[in-house]
C-alpha cells in the first residue's frame, strides 16, 4: 500500500533526465499514447507549460509535427500573445475555450509559456472542462524545466489540478528536481518517477566525455562573489578574456564555441565584441530576449548582421542552414547570450557539429544553473562521424565538479530509481559520495557501487518469474508445480492498484526488478501484464519443496 503523501500525489509524474538526453521526446511520446487511446478512454486533451521563451516555445511546438501531420491542422495549438508559426494560435483563454466547442476545431495539444499569467490561465481553463460537458473527457497537464518556475503558488495551483476529475495524470520535466522536491512531508515529499522501457545513454555525450581545462588562476576565492548584475557581467566577461587570452586557438577556423556572457544583454555585447577583437573573422550568433542575429564581418571589414528568422525550425536548424546558406561554416562559430541558451535550448546541429569549445566562469550560478548552462554542451552527438569532436571545457575546478556530479544526480535517478518514488535525499545520494578528487571519494564510490552489486545479486539469487498466456495457465502452473492455490482475479484484465503505474499494468521486466509483495505468508503472485500476458512470480527459498 502507498503512504498518504503518495497516495495524494498519485497523478503527478517527474520525468527526470540528464540534459538534452530526451525529456522532451519522452512526453511527446507519452501524448501520442494517450491521443491513441481517445477510441477507447474518451477524447483527451494535453496542455503543455513550456519555458517562458518564444523560441523555447516554437522549440517544444515543432517537436509536435507528428501529431499535427497525424491528426491534421489545427491538432497542435499555440496558447501565448506572440507567435508566427505555422500552428493554431490563441491570445486568450476565451479564444481557446471557444475552439474546445466544437469537434472540428477542438485541439489535441495545448503549448503554453510558463508564466504566471499562463499558469493562471491553464488551472482556469481546465477547471471549465472540469465542470462543463465538452467532447474532452480527459486532460493531461506538463510542465517543462519546472524546478525553473516552482513556487508556493505554482505548487498550490498544480495541487488543484491534481484534484480535478478530468485530469488523468501531470508530469514534471527536468534534469535538476532538487527543488520540487520538499522535505517536510505532504504532497512534495514523495514523488513518482516516469517509467522508462529502459535507460539508454547510447550515443550520449556528458561530462566524462569532455576534456575539461581547469584554470584556477583568475577567481580570488570561490566564494565571494559580486552581489550587483553590473559585478557579474564584468566578472564573467573578464573570464572569458582571461582564457581566450591564454587560448586564442579556441577561435581558430572550423571552430565552434559556445560563450554565454550574464544576464545583461551589454555582457553579450561585451563578449560579441571581445570575440571579433580576439579574431575578427568570427560569426557570433547573440541570442536574447530582443536580439536574435547572426553577426559577422566581411571581406572590407563592414559588419553584417543576419536575423535569425525561423522557417518552423528549432533554432540549432536556422543556426545552421544560414550559416551554411551565407557560406560561413568553416569560420570560428561562437553562441552567446543568457537566459534563452542557459537552459532547454538546443544549439548544436549534425550539419555543423559539437562544440568544439565552451568556457563557463559563472561562479555565482547555482548548481541547477551551472549544470543547466553547461547541459547546452551535451546530447545524442557520438554517431555524427566527422561532425562529432569532444568538446574543450575551460572553467573553475569547481565548476568542473558541480557540473560532474549534478549529471551524476540525474543518471542516478533515471538508472537507479525509475518507476519507483523518490524523496529528495534519493536525489542528492551521489552528492553524499563524490566530492573532491581524492582517494578517500573513489574509495567511498567504489564501497558503495559494491555494496548495491552485492545487493542485486543476493535479489537475483531468490526470483523466478514466468509469463502465461492466460489466467487460467497461470493458476495452474501455482498449483501443480509450486503447490499454491491462486485465486482468480475480480477484474481479469487489471493488475492490483499498487502494481499499476499511470492506470497500466506492469511489464514483466518491471515485476523482476519490484517483485511486489512477497513474504512468508504470500510467498507466490500473479496478476495480468501490460502486454495482456499473465505472470507469475516468486521466491523460491520461500516457497516449500524449492531451493533458491
Amino acid at each position: 500500500m502507498l503512504s498518504e503523501s503518495v497516495e495524494l500525489a498519485c497523478k503527478f509524474i517527474l520525468c527526470v533526465l540528464l540534459t538534452q538526453l530526451g525529456k522532451t521526446f519522452t512526453a511527446i511520446n507519452r501524448i501520442i499514447t494517450e491521443i491513441d487511446q481517445d477510441d477507447e478512454f474518451g477524447q483527451s486533451i494535453h496542455i503543455v507549460f513550456t519555458m517562458n521563451t518564444l523560441k523555447n516555445n516554437e522549440q517544444f511546438a515543432k517537436r509536435l509535427e507528428t501529431i499535427e501531420n497525424k491528426y491534421g491542422k489545427g491538432s497542435v495549438c499555440v496558447f501565448t500573445s506572440k507567435y508566427k508559426g505555422k500552428y493554431k494560435h490563441v491570445k486568450s483563454r476565451t479564444e481557446l475555450q471557444g475552439l474546445c466547442l466544437d469537434e472540428s476545431s477542438c485541439p489535441r495539444v495545448v503549448v503554453v509559456c510558463s508564466n504566471y499569467t499562463r499558469f493562471d490561465d491553464g488551472v482556469e481553463f481546465l477547471k471549465v472542462l472540469n465542470k462543463n460537458k465538452t467532447i474532452i473527457q480527459r486532460a493531461f497537464a506538463y510542465y517543462d524545466e519546472l524546478h525553473k518556475y516552482i513556487s508556493d503558488t505554482l505548487r498550490s495551483q498544480i495541487e488543484e489540478v491534481h484534484e480535478l476529475d478530468i485530469v488523468r495524470g501531470i508530469i514534471a520535466l527536468t534534469a535538476t528536481p532538487e527543488r520540487i522536491l520538499k522535505t517536510d512531508g505532504g504532497f512534495w515529499h514523495r514523488l513518482r518517477l516516469i517509467q522508462l522501457d529502459y535507460f539508454n545513454d547510447y550515443n550520449y555525450a556528458g561530462y566524462k566525455d569532455m576534456i575539461f581545462n581547469c584554470m584556477d588562476d583568475y577567481f580570488v576565492s570561490p566564494y565571494v562573489r559580486p552581489s550587483d548584475f553590473k559585478g557579474l557581467d564584468s566578472e564573467t566577461v573578464g573570464f572569458i578574456s582571461h582564457v581566450l587570452g591564454k587560448y586564442p586557438e579556441i577561435l581558430k577556423e572550423n571552430t565552434r564555441t559556445f560563450i554565454p556572457a550574464h544576464i545583461r544583454r551589454i555582457g553579450h555585447d561585451a563578449v560579441r565584441q571581445l570575440v571579433f577583437d580576439t579574431n575578427s573573422q568570427c560569426v557570433v550568433v547573440v541570442l536574447n530576449g530582443v536580439e536574435k542575429t547572426i553577426q559577422y564581418k566581411d571581406h572590407q571589414d563592414n559588419v553584417k548582421t543576419i536575423p535569425l528568422v525561423s522557417e518552423d525550425e528549432e533554432v540549432c536548424e536556422t543556426i545552421a542552414r544560414l550559416t551554411i546558406k551565407h557560406g560561413l561554416q568553416h569560420r570560428p562559430l561562437v553562441v552567446t547570450g543568457f537566459l534563452c541558451v542557459g537552459m532547454g535550448q538546443t544549439l548544436t546541429h549534425k550539419s555543423l557539429g559539437s562544440f568544439t569549445s565552451a568556457i563557463f566562469g559563472h561562479m555565482d550560478l547555482t548548481n541547477d544553473d551551472i549544470y543547466q548552462l553547461f547541459g547546452r554542451v551535451t546530447g545524442r552527438m557520438k554517431d555524427w562521424g566527422d561532425n562529432y569532436v569532444q568538446t574543450q571545457i575551460y572553467c573553475p575546478t569547481t565548476i568542473m565538479h558541480r557540473c560532474q556530479v549534478m549529471e551524476e544526480c540525474a543518471r542516478n535517478m533515471a538508472r537507479e530509481h525509475n518507476g519507483e518514488v523518490v524523496t529528495q535525499e534519493d536525489y542528492r545520494a551521489p552528492m553524499y559520495t563524490m566530492g573532491e578528487p581524492g582517494e578517500a571519494a573513489v574509495e567511498n564510490i567504489r564501497a558503495v557501487k559494491e555494496r548495491k552489486q552485492m545487493k542485486f545479486k543476493a535479489e537475483d539469487t531468490d526470483k523466478s518469474v514466468l509469463p502465461f498466456n492466460t489466467q487460467e495457465e497461470a493458476i495452474a502452473f501455482a498449483q501443480t508445480t509450486l503447490k499454491r492455490k491462486l485465486n482468480k482475479r475480480s477484474e481479469p484484465f487489471l493488475a492490483p492498484k499498487e502494481l499499476r503505474k499511470d492506470d497500466r499494468n506492469p511489464t514483466m521486466e518491471e515485476i523482476e526488478h519490484r517483485m511486489w509483495g512477497l513474504n512468508k505468508t504470500t510467498p507466490v503472485r500473479m496478476a495480468p501484464t501490460h502486454d495482456s500476458k499473465w505472470c507469475v512470480w516468486w521466491r523460491p527459498s520461500l516457497v516449500a519443496g524449492l531451493r533458491a
